[in-house]
């Protein structure tokens, strides 16, 4: 993951976010699921609590018009949010199938050298270029109405990747990161966005995702006394995506259950973000003419090969626009 020209000043750190709507880690507290992104009860105390909501002395307020709008703002507040992504059993069981057959064949590409050797076993890469099952995947008509709510209609995408977490296994991804590592400063507004979808069902059990709320909004990471109280693991059924702000520290759960738990994850942003691996390239030209993705998958925002190049880009209109 890099970037293409300077980062966006940092934004001044936001207090800490309300209550979310995912599952509370620690034991001795109540624990919530998550239905639809929204909080249900396990318990009597949460059954209680009063949902009239009335202020005085508000002269600013948030309105949600719709649900896309309410996905927005648990996304910019707490950092994550849940989107359900309309794809049935069939389709599923197609993405089940692809994804360990697009692993075998990267892992055959490798001549002999094992993925384990590049620390980069279980992770299936660039999968639209494999199979056409995940170019639709990446191109979900709910994930892109919610990317251009919250983008505009310029944003790009930086990454495809199937994940893989085998039971009692261990890898790179259940330790503590951002999706934009290395980094340590804020924004007033996102600029890259996490988007897990699950194959399997997410849980304490099966290797969910746990996220710390709010860590977005701060700079540094924070002491392992507030991640152990406050770190959630998220409980979300197969067919959602796991929609999160791209700089909230987040890791993988360690998969406790008989079963594999897979996932392909879509790390979206703004342009001046570069992608991963080269997505124009990888799929050799394919779709470079479709107006209304062939922005989204990066061709608008390659860098040119020469001047003459950029500049007959600007002249047909092809090319990204700026000085």
């Amino acid at each position: 993951m890099g970037f293409r020209n300077d980062l966006l000043p940092a934004g001044r750190a936001r207090r800490r976010p309300p209550a979310d709507v995912l599952q509370r880690e620690p034991a001795r507290r109540e624990r919530l699921r998550v239905r639809r992104g929204r909080v249900s009860s396990s318990g009597k105390e949460a059954e209680m609590l009063d949902q009239k909501v009335s202020s005085y002395g508000v002269l600013e307020s948030q309105r949600s018009d719709d649900e896309v709008s309410v996905k927005l703002e648990e996304l910019t507040r707490i950092g994550y949010t849940q989107l359900d992504s309309g794809i049935g059993q069939s389709g599923l069981d197609e993405l089940r199938a692809e994804l360990p057959s697009v692993y075998d064949r990267q892992a055959a590409e490798m001549d002999g050298a094992s993925l384990e050797g590049s620390n980069d076993a279980d992770v299936a890469r660039c999968l639209l270029a494999y199979d056409d099952c995940f170019l639709k995947l990446a191109t979900n008509p709910r994930l892109l109405e919610l990317c251009r709510r919250l983008f505009g209609e310029s944003f790009v995408l930086l990454q495809q990747n199937g994940l893989i977490n085998r039971p009692s296994g261990g890898h790179y991804q259940l330790r503590w990161h951002r999706d934009l590592p290395f980094q340590h400063w804020t924004a007033s507004r996102p600029i890259a966005i996490a988007a897990l979808f699950c194959l399997d069902e997410f849980n304490a059990t099966t290797g969910g995702t746990y996220a710390l709320p709010g860590s977005h909004m701060r700079e540094g990471f924070p002491s392992e006394a507030f991640v152990r109280e406050h770190q959630r693991v998220m409980t979300a059924p197969p067919g959602t995506f796991i929609v999160m702000d791209a700089m909230v520290f987040h890791r993988a759960g360690k998969n406790t259950s008989d079963g594999v738990r897979r996932a392909v994850n879509h790390l979206i942003g703004l342009p001046f973000l570069a992608q991963q691996i080269d997505i124009p390239s990888m799929l050799n030209g394919a779709h470079a003419a479709d107006p209304s993705i062939s922005a989204y998958l990066g061709y608008k925002w390659r860098p040119a090969p020469s001047v003459k190049a950029w500049r007959n880009d600007r002249v047909k209109g092809t090319g990204a626009q700026g000085t």
